[in-house]
């Protein structure tokens, strides 16, 4: 009765792998695609009827020769990070595309390995309104090989991005207002901790239509009005935008709140000239959650007692009135 059993599970097994093998083949044989791009982000102003342009270089970083295929999108913010959300629907064009400033965005054979330099050319109409304009200026890395995957076989491709801002000058309006100051603990935000907070974030709206690129510092006192830490609010050594008509929190890490009791975060903001400061201030408490549990436990003694009392006092007084 074994040996008809070893058998069957040989020929299984051999069945599995001769099924495996060649599904694995057809996953492992189409050859990815990706490129390398800087700089990440261009800022330029220009004049109305002025033109200018952006420098590019490409690189594929894979083992196949690729063709970059250019494109421009618009985008907008996530109101959070500043991080760029991408409008990949054709029917949709932000009243601050770059679009129609951009005068060619060819297609670039690139060889493997080949690093190439990319000139767009940028023209801005007599007529356009001053303000903020913005987009990505995307290329995605087609392979040469693949152009038509055969059955079973996925073309995979990547694609980078440069992000371009362009200031067209004059009556540019800048009006900023910092609209709340949040404390978190990992994740979570709140105003009373049993743990340290890890970090504070600064929520800044732009009602202007032009960029903001907001700076200051942020401090942080204890019960005693004394500083424990401090920080520069958004980089200081490249200065995070705030697009037009949109929001940003930006977020840094603190240590030092480390004793009991409450604080107080200060944030002084400025933007443009820096002739204007913005200030906001939050309490917070920092117990932690031994002493949290000392209080419970008195706070239960002491009702216990008063209650006690409380009953003792009812039985004595109507063991008095039957007397």
């Amino acid at each position: 009765m074994q040996k008809p059993k070893r058998l069957l599970m040989a020929v299984l097994s051999a069945l599995l792998i001769f099924t495996i093998t060649p599904f694995a083949l057809a996953q492992q044989s189409p050859s990815g695609s990706g490129l390398s791009i800087s700089p990440t982000i261009s800022e330029l102003t220009i004049n109305p009827g002025g033109t200018n342009h952006v420098t590019i270089t490409l690189k594929n970083i894979t083992v196949d020769d690729v063709v970059a295929k250019g494109a421009v999108n618009d985008f907008t913010s996530d109101n959070i990070t500043g991080n760029p959300q991408i409008i990949t629907n054709p029917n949709i064009q932000s009243p601050n595309s770059i679009k129609k400033f951009v005068t060619n965005i060819d297609d670039v054979a690139l060889a493997k390995g080949e690093q190439k330099t990319v000139v767009l050319g940028l023209e801005v109409p007599k007529n356009t309104t001053p303000g903020a304009y913005y987009g990505i200026v995307r290329y995605r890395a087609i392979p040469k090989a693949l152009n038509t995957p055969g059955p079973g076989q996925v073309a995979l491709t990547a694609s980078v991005g440069t992000i371009v801002l362009i200031t067209v000058p004059g009556n540019v309006r800048e009006q900023v207002q910092v609209k709340g100051i949040h404390i978190f603990r990992g994740s979570r935000e709140g105003s009373f901790f049993i743990k340290p907070p890890t970090s504070i974030g600064i929520t800044i709206t732009n009602f202007g239509n032009g960029f903001v690129k907001p700076f200051g510092t942020v401090e942080v006192n204890n019960t005693f009005k004394k500083a424990v830490t401090s920080f520069q609010l958004n980089n200081p050594k490249q200065l995070g935008n705030i697009l037009p008509n949109s929001t940003r929190t930006f977020t840094n890490n603190i240590k030092g709140v480390n004793r009991i009791g409450r604080y107080t975060v200060l944030a002084s903001v400025s933007y443009g000239s820096g002739s204007q400061v913005l200030t906001l201030k939050k309490d917070f408490w920092y117990i932690p959650l031994w002493l949290v549990v000392i209080i419970l436990v008195v706070l239960g003694g002491l009702i216990f007692l008063a209650v006690r009392a409380y009953r003792n006092y009812r039985r004595g007084r109507r063991h008095s009135s039957k007397h």
